[in-house]
């Protein structure tokens, strides 16, 4: 992944500090996580259905014997959906303790930015360009990870299995960042 210099007036350090937020599209839109809640990137895989869940979150997956939400952020974010294909990113990100999977519609790079000492903000610039930050934190309701944890086997590590012959799914294709 690329880096590229910032174009920005100087940083006051003692208000603010730098860190690294990993870039992703949907749409025409570019977003950012903060590279410390990202576990892992990978390529789509088998998504198990899970029947009643909220907007968004399309079922689970098996990421090394975890079962892993995965959270279509197309749908999340009102955007219409886009169908799968076989180089899709999820993105893999830890949420309170829990393990996500967020379907993007390409990741792009690992940027530097002004960060607030404090305060997690809204949004960040980066150059000219103004990109907004994805609070991984606040991506579920308490309702819906309590409806999750009702509907996925309990954090024992169970894989989940693919259905008739009781065999597990497994990740191919899997890039750590």
């Amino acid at each position: 992944m690329k880096k590229q210099s910032m174009s920005s007036p100087p940083i006051d350090l003692e208000e603010t500090g730098s860190g690294h937020v990993l870039t992703f599209q949907l749409a025409a839109q570019r977003y950012g996580l903060p590279v410390t809640a990202v576990h892992q990137i990978i390529e789509i895989v088998a998504i198990t259905h899970l029947p009643q869940m909220p907007q968004g979150i399309q079922g689970a997956i098996n990421v090394h014997g975890r079962v892993v939400p995965v959270i279509d952020l197309r749908l999340r974010f009102g955007l219409p959906c886009m169908p799968y294909h076989l180089h899709t990113p999820l993105i893999l990100v830890q949420a309170g303790g829990q393990l996500l999977a967020l379907v993007v519609d390409a990741v792009q790079d690992v940027v530097e930015v002004a960060l607030p000492a404090h305060d997690a903000p809204a949004a960040v610039q980066y150059g000219q360009e103004l990109i907004p930050l994805v609070d991984v934190a606040h991506l579920l309701s308490p309702q819906e990870q309590q409806q999750l944890a009702q509907r996925l086997p309990a954090p024992s590590r169970r894989p989940l299995s693919s259905g008739k012959n009781g065999t597990n799914q497994s990740i191919t294709g899997a890039a750590v960042l």
